[in-house]
């Protein structure tokens, strides 16, 4: 995946996609193959060395892997900054504080303030503030997988917004989703995997269910 570009992963259930993309981010061990970040090769230790080299990782289990839903949206968008935001070891509440605010008025997050509890916020918002947590840490390539699952219409149509801008910015997002409409409508290019192999790649205006789901069934 290049700068400015989303590059999707699609495959039926079972794949490999999400395993690929935790190996990439150092939440699960690489067992073959190579990583190239920035044209250099890399050796993702963790996903703390990922997010020192600008790598993040929305999961598709947003309440159990991608929020801690019992904490505030400040303390949700700061978690991933904390060591890069400390003085003296302890916590920079004003960047923490500024931080939260700007991203829940650019992201237009739905909550009363930033101390709002993030499990008692909508699944779209939600969203918003796992993508404020990345943004605030200055991510180049963004992981984000079934980013809009159980997510209503209008929400997606602001997420699917925000991820424009970002790869607008010069970010790059690399997505999974098991949807067409999301798959076609916003990828430059679509990668297809069968069995936890690459089958092939499609240009994004080219894309549709047929020649999708004939690279995703390859070897059956």
């Amino acid at each position: 995946a290049n700068a400015g570009e989303i590059v999707a992963f699609s495959g039926l259930v079972g794949a490999g996609r999400t395993e690929v993309m935790e190996a990439i981010f150092g939440a699960t061990k690489i067992t073959s193959g190579k990583v190239f970040l920035y044209g250099e090769e890399v050796h993702i230790k963790n996903p703390a060395d990922a997010i020192r080299r600008k790598v993040g990782l929305a999961t598709e289990d947003r309440r159990r892997t991608g929020l801690l839903l019992k904490k505030s949206i400040e303390e949700n968008v700061a978690l991933p900054n904390l060591p890069f935001h400390a003085k003296n070891g302890f916590v920079n509440v004003p960047w923490e504080v500024s931080t939260s605010e700007e991203y829940m008025d650019k992201l237009k997050i739905k909550a009363p303030n930033i101390k709002a509890l993030c499990g008692n916020l909508s699944g779209g918002n939600q969203q918003k503030v796992i993508l404020s947590k990345w943004l605030a840490a200055g991510v180049k390539l963004l992981i984000l997988d079934e980013p809009t699952k159980g997510i209503d219409v209008n929400a997606r149509a602001e997420f699917y917004a925000l991820m424009n801008q970002f790869v607008e910015d010069g970010g790059c997002i690399i997505m999974i989703s098991s949807e067409m409409g999301e798959l076609i409508g916003m990828s430059d290019r679509i990668m297809v995997m069968c069995d936890g192999r690459v089958t092939g790649f499609i240009d994004g205006d080219k894309a549709n269910q047929e020649n999708i789901m004939e690279l995703a069934t390859q070897f059956e």
